[in-house]
């Protein structure tokens, strides 16, 4: 690092202020902090579920995102850009959910169900990263991975969909994986 302190040390200070920060969040969803800034006294068991949930959440991270194969964050605004795309993937995650939930909901009504299976290539470069993605599609409702294709260093998913009747849907279908892959690209490096 240019400041003098070690790789180890800076990714040893992120670690404890990813830990404070995840303590504090979950003290102001509880209401604990607001309790204690009004004279009140914290419990114990909302502490301490609070420190056990915040650092496994940590430990977790700083495993697998923070430490990952040649992904070493060094800088806070590093970590501040994967939370944009964690939050980023969880609003659109969230929002697909909704709108797949009632195409669904609509197809088993009408019975107007077309299924297909689309192979699409994704940008991912490690297991983990693929394996988020095909959870995150699988969880969508209509949509199932049935099988990941590894090409040398690309990855090809299978995606089985329970409606694609227009092409123009099937390539906004695909442009949605490849917004996600990026977003996720974004977590992990």
């Amino acid at each position: 690092m240019d400041d003098g302190v070690s790789e180890e040390d800076a990714l040893n200070r992120h670690y404890a202020l990813l830990d404070v920060l995840l303590i504090v969040f979950w003290l102001l969803l509880t209401g604990e902090l607001i309790k204690i800034f009004r004279g009140g006294e914290i419990s114990l068991y909302t502490l301490g579920s609070g420190l056990i949930g915040a650092s496994i959440v940590t430990f977790t991270v700083h495993r697998f995102v923070i430490r990952g194969e040649e992904r070493k964050k060094t800088r806070l605004s590093e970590y501040l850009n994967s939370l944009k795309n964690v939050l980023a993937l969880f609003v659109d995650v969230t929002f697909k959910l909704i709108i797949a939930n009632g195409i669904l909901i609509y197809q088993s009504l009408t019975m107007n169900i077309e299924p297909k299976v689309v192979r699409t290539k994704v940008t991912l470069t490690s297991e983990s990263e693929v394996t988020l993605i095909s959870l995150l599609i699988t969880l969508t409702p209509g949509t199932l991975v049935i099988d990941v294709e590894e090409e040398g260093d690309t990855y090809f998913l299978y995606v089985h969909y329970s409606y694609l009747k227009a092409e123009n849907l099937s390539e906004s279908i695909k442009e949605s994986i490849h917004n996600w892959d990026s977003m996720i690209k974004g977590v992990f490096t």
